[in-house]
């Protein structure tokens, strides 16, 4: 069956991990080393994409771990603030891709998207023009689901009235891959937007995707 959409991830396909100084000012911002707390920040960074957890429980739970006071909501504001534009540093020859690929979707094959996002995150990203040429945008936060979990994924394909077969999944994550693959979503690792451009020749070479 052919391709009818492509489904990008946002975070480490679209977007660069933070940079620096993006970690620096987080870390201030706590009162640690970056390396603390990024230790600190990935252990609930899963339940606040789902949405299982909101700003301030996050933020409340990582400076526990830390030996920080919970923070105040001035200082809520300034992590989640924070925490959104560390995410924003975006892969430009990424979104030159995606303005190519929907400059092609009279083709016949339409662009998603499909990140683990908290609701803060997925409502900036629908805010941000680059995110137009997504016909749908589906987020954990949304749903209370995040990936790998294989029920983001049939919700996905129920969202896009699609069979999984019509699906091609891009994702920098192997896990997310594997599930994907579980439930019949074809899928390609991004290592680099290169790559992926010849990842995606080879898939247009063999006729799945127009």
């Amino acid at each position: 069956m052919r391709t009818e959409w492509i489904v990008f991830d946002f975070g480490g396909v679209i977007c660069m991990p933070p940079p620096d100084h993006a970690s620096e000012a987080l870390a201030r911002t706590v009162g640690v080393t970056p390396a603390e707390f990024w230790s600190a920040y990935w252990p609930d960074r899963a339940a606040y994409d789902a949405g299982t957890l909101d700003a301030a429980e996050f933020w409340s739970g990582l400076c526990t771990r830390l030996d920080r006071p919970a923070p105040d909501p001035d200082r809520l504001d300034l992590l989640v603030a924070g925490d959104l534009a560390a995410w924003m540093h975006l892969n430009q020859d990424t979104l030159d891709l995606l303005a190519e690929l929907a400059a092609l979707a009279d083709r016949g094959v339409a662009l998603a998207l499909l990140s683990n996002a908290p609701i803060e995150m997925a409502r900036r990203i629908d805010e941000q023009p680059w995110a137009r040429v997504f016909r749908h945008r589906v987020f954990s936060a949304d749903l209370g689901l995040a990936k790998p979990d294989p029920r983001i994924y049939h919700h996905l394909c129920a969202q896009l009235h699609a069979q999984p077969s019509e699906l091609l999944f891009i994702d920098d994550r192997p896990e997310n891959l594997d599930a994907a693959r579980a439930v019949g979503i074809e899928s390609l690792l991004f290592t680099d937007t290169p790559t992926l451009r010849a990842d995606l020749d080879r898939t247009r070479a063999t006729g799945s995707v127009r």
